[in-house]
């Protein structure tokens, strides 16, 4: 086992007399990092008594004031002899003095024990008899320093974003995906402003090893732009502010003209077969459907639902199975007066939030 033995600030040094049995050392690169930095400590802790089987459990204690992640474990297994190394990535969470607190928990039994648990095969596993003793460890105390400006991030990090198109059609939406790449402390972040000219759809941002991906869906019913965004950034390392932006972008949006829908003659030319449009069948289908509805459904929920050009929007509703289908019916239809109703799809389809359609339906219609 190679215990690492770093250019570090010693902070704790190993001692006899704190502890018989174990020797312990804490190193970290940086007593006075400033808010989000990154700060890397490490600890090495040994077997001292030699006449005892050892193990060691051992932690930083979670905390709000900061967040940690472990990159790195050895261990030398050798019974009567334990070394252990860990290494942690520190990210301190308020510009003020902390202490980073640890568990630890030494467990003591013989060799005798070891062998009885061993002893039993794959059907018959023996619990290993041991004691375990709680450690009490000096916190390690940082002095965490205020960012200079105000920043969205902490770090060295690159941009990478897409916009895939620059015209749509009305309700069709467009798609934003946004890459943050680099070294530093990553957390979510929600870059597209609200607006009342598009409506946004959003994915939980992903966090990876050395990224931050973001996506979403802008649709709206007239042409808009999305702002410029700047993303604040602080480099601790160069101790200077920058920016991550992305540029202002104009989107048109194509409305439906619906004097391409309308006949401009009185007596327009009989269609050919090859005009001739099937789908008529399943409209048949449909009507043929309702018509059977009227007879088993109750003649006042009937009536209500079908009396009314306006409740051709009903019909709709009642002969959409798909959820998407759905959400675009209602956005076409009255975004406002089904706006929790849409918020429920939204969920539904782009954040793995279940909903009943059946149900979901029947909530329309009473709307």
């Amino acid at each position: 086992m190679r215990i690492h033995r770093g250019k570090f600030i010693i902070l704790i040094l190993s001692s006899i007399l704190w502890s018989k049995d174990i020797g312990y050392s804490f190193h970290i690169n940086n007593k006075t990092p400033y808010l989000k930095e990154a700060t890397i400590l490490e600890v090495n802790l040994t077997q001292l008594d030699h006449s005892k089987v050892m193990f060691f459990n051992f932690s930083p204690k979670k905390s709000d004031k900061y967040k940690f992640i472990q990159i790195d474990f050895q261990e030398d297994e050798k019974y009567h002899d334990l070394h252990q190394y860990y290494k942690y990535i520190i990210y301190p969470l308020i510009d003020k003095n902390i202490s980073i607190e640890f568990n630890m928990i030494k467990s003591i039994t013989t060799d005798e024990n070891v062998a009885y648990a061993i002893s039993g095969d794959r059907d018959n596993i023996k619990s290993l008899e041991k004691e375990d003793i709680k450690v009490d460890i000096p916190p390690l105390f940082l002095d965490v320093k205020e960012i200079p400006n105000s920043a969205d991030l902490v770090g060295d990090f690159r941009l990478k974003y897409n916009i895939d198109k620059n015209q749509t059609k009305a309700y069709k939406p467009i798609y934003i995906h946004i890459e943050i790449i680099g070294n530093g402390y990553l957390e979510p972040l929600d870059l597209i402003p609200k607006s009342k000219k598009y409506h946004i759809f959003k994915q939980k941002p992903k966090i990876e090893k050395d990224k931050i991906i973001l996506e979403y869906a802008l649709s709206a019913k007239e042409s808009f732009e999305i702002p410029e965004i700047i993303i604040k950034v602080f480099n601790p390392k160069k101790r200077e502010s920058y920016n991550l932006t992305i540029p202002s972008k104009k989107i048109e949006v194509k409305k439906v003209n619906i004097n391409t829908l309308i006949d401009k003659q009185d007596t327009p030319p009989p269609l050919k077969d090859s005009d001739f449009d099937y789908t008529w069948i399943g409209w048949l289908f449909s009507y043929i459907i309702v018509f059977i509805s009227g007879f088993l459904l109750p003649r006042d929920t009937f009536k209500k639902i079908f009396q009314n050009k306006k409740n051709s929007f009903k019909r709709k509703v009642l002969f959409t199975k798909d959820k998407k289908k759905l959400l675009k019916l209602l956005l076409m239809e009255n975004p406002n007066r089904y706006k929790k109703i849409i918020k429920l799809l939204e969920d539904d389809i782009y954040r793995n939030k279940k909903i009943n359609l059946k149900s979901i339906k029947k909530e329309i219609l009473n709307v």
